[in-house]
């Protein structure tokens, strides 16, 4: 093996999920930054950390506007902004909501109706007011709170590919907790093209479902086989309705989506989870340079148009 085809991989814990670093030549500067860059990131948006600026806004809800960074006013301007726009599915303002139910994090009941009504008066997204003079963001109504979870993996992996190009590098994977970003050619192929796996929905963590081969893109997947709870023979898992207060009821287990913008795929992916496989694939099918694949209860596979069938479990998409 030559030295050009050599994986440098770093590893690290970080925003409650796993952090992997691949380049193919050694670079401990560029991912010292890049840790940096996420430690930085943490602080300014977690939902873990009482001295996050998130939280901070979220602490002084129907009390007073709040100024923060302008890194962090931005992403909470274009997540409220993808709130209003697709308001059935995608909405940062679910935090009382997802709170109530702690799927994932010891909830075991469904909560009272009542309580599942009065979470869910606070969550709309018009009742933000942003003033990017002052870089503020006011929650107008006593217990709102913004969790940016469903869309700041891709905005930090975006950031993170544009750092590494910045820095002279051109080829390298960045994967956020199953969040994979890819840049340049991969140089361990003749094709240049990289092999991407999508995660089996009810199999170990690790275990694909089926391959992808693809030029370089991002792949963001959204799926329920990770955080639920089961009573009886219902299981309530973790992506929640807006409109309702409960788990989605789609017939589907997870969707991913190709694209170049890690963002922009991190809203996709809930959107296209909330429409099912039918209305899914024909809604991805209409957006230019974005691709999908649907796995349903049954684990069936379903892809949208551009992405050709190459062999038993392996797609590629150009």
């Amino acid at each position: 093996m030559t030295g050009a085809h050599k994986k440098y991989v770093s590893q690290f814990s970080m925003m409650g999920t796993v952090i992997t670093i691949t380049l193919f030549a050694p670079n401990q500067p560029i991912v010292e930054a890049l840790y940096n860059y996420l430690a930085t990131m943490d602080r300014v948006f977690s939902m873990n950390r009482p001295d996050s600026e998130l939280m901070a806004i979220n602490r002084h809800a129907g009390q007073h506007p709040v100024a923060v960074s302008p890194i962090c006013f931005d992403l909470i301007q274009r997540a409220v902004t993808a709130s209003q726009q697709q308001a059935t599915s995608f909405n940062v303002l679910m935090g009382p909501v997802v709170k109530l139910w702690r799927i994932g994090f010891g909830g075991q009941t469904v909560p009272e109706q009542a309580a599942i009504d009065q979470a869910l008066a606070l969550t709309d997204p018009n009742a933000v007011v942003l003033d990017a003079a002052q870089h503020s963001v006011y929650l107008t109504h006593p217990g709102m709170m913004l969790d940016l979870g469903a869309i700041a993996k891709g905005y930090f992996a975006d950031q993170m590919i544009g750092q590494l190009q910045a820095a002279g590098i051109d080829q390298a994977i960045v994967n956020l907790g199953g969040n994979v970003k890819l840049l340049g050619c991969n140089p361990t192929t003749p094709t240049g093209q990289w092999t991407v796996g999508i995660q089996a929905p009810k199999a170990p963590r690790g275990y694909p479902a089926l391959q992808v081969v693809t030029t370089a893109k991002t792949v963001v997947t959204s799926g329920i086989f990770e955080r639920y709870f089961r009573i009886g023979n219902r299981v309530y898992h973790h992506i929640l309705d807006p409109q309702t207060g409960y788990p989605v009821a789609r017939p589907i287990e997870q969707v991913s989506i190709l694209t170049t913008n890690s963002e922009y795929a991190e809203i996709l992916s809930t959107v296209a989870f909330f429409k099912g496989v039918t209305a899914g694939v024909n809604y991805i099918n209409q957006l230019p340079q974005v691709e999908a694949i649907f796995i349903d209860h049954q684990q069936q596979i379903h892809t949208t148009a551009g992405l050709q069938h190459l062999s038993e479990g392996v797609y590629q998409y150009e």
